[in-house]
């Protein structure tokens, strides 16, 4: 039993190191997704990944996230689908629990190409400082922020970031995938 738990350590600080120093997923944080496994950021290695942070609550800036990721999901082919993971990071971890984060997935029909993730508000602000999103709580309980959507690389490392799909849906496929 020490040995396979030895192996599993090794493994997983292998996996890391062979991760690019810029790559996001770098930062050594534990997250909590919609099924309420822990999992850690570098988990998400080894596809293009676009990544929306938003609170399961707002009624604003977030469906539109949401849906411009949306779009181009219905935008990719079935093999660029395989290719590309949809990953909402809450920005208001102590009120969107994994069970929030499931009725939220269904709510909005989002698939099995979907993460929803939560984690501690330090690993939250850690995160979306790697990514250059700010982000900020008001008085009336709503959250200021960012409204970019960020594509990483395989590895982590930042591809894209833009707010809405200033070329459409299939403009931001073309630039990840090629015309």
């Amino acid at each position: 039993m020490k040995s396979l738990l030895m192996l599993m350590l090794l493994a997983a600080f292998s996996a890391r190191a062979a991760l690019p120093g810029d790559s996001v997923y770098q930062l050594d944080s534990r997250w909590q997704n919609s099924e309420g496994e822990t999992m850690n950021i570098a988990e998400l290695a080894g596809k293009k990944r676009i990544i929306g942070l938003i609170y399961t609550d707002c009624g604003t800036a977030c469906p539109l996230i949401v849906a411009h990721m949306q779009a181009v999901q219905r935008a990719l082919t079935p093999e660029q689908q395989q290719r590309l993971g949809l990953v909402l990071i809450s920005l208001t971890p102590a009120t969107d629990t994994p069970k929030v984060l499931r009725h939220f997935a269904e709510h909005r029909g989002l698939d099995q190409h979907w993460t929803l993730l939560s984690g501690t508000d330090d690993e939250v602000r850690r995160l979306a400082m790697a990514l250059n999103i700010q982000y900020m709580g008001q008085a009336d309980g709503e959250i200021s922020h960012s409204n970019a959507i960020t594509v990483l690389d395989e590895q982590g490392r930042l591809l894209v970031q833009q707010v809405g799909l200033p070329e459409g849906a299939q403009g931001l496929v073309d630039t990840l995938f090629g015309p």
